[in-house]
């Protein structure tokens, strides 16, 4: 599970600052951090990514559609590729 914190960044440097209270015992750390909107978006593009996959592999076209029900899907993995 990602915590989501909210706080401030600086619109010059990019410094981002989060409101929470000391206990006395922090340090600065170099830390990886992403911006909430950009996290969303990415795990939204991953759920629909996942769907496509899921319908390939638990799909069972019928008989003499297994091309049409191939296109469809790889049509779909096209266009979120391109997102």
């Amino acid at each position: 599970m990602v915590e989501i914190y909210k706080g401030w960044q600086c619109i010059g440097c990019g410094k981002i600052d989060v409101d929470r209270p000391c206990v006395g015992i922090c340090q600065d750390r170099p830390a990886r951090v992403v911006l909430a909107e950009d996290y969303e978006a990415l795990a939204e593009r991953n759920r629909r990514l996942e769907s496509v996959v899921r319908r390939l592999v638990w799909a069972k076209p019928r008989p003499g559609h297994w091309e049409e029900s191939f296109k469809a899907l790889q049509a779909e993995a096209i266009e979120l590729s391109r997102e």
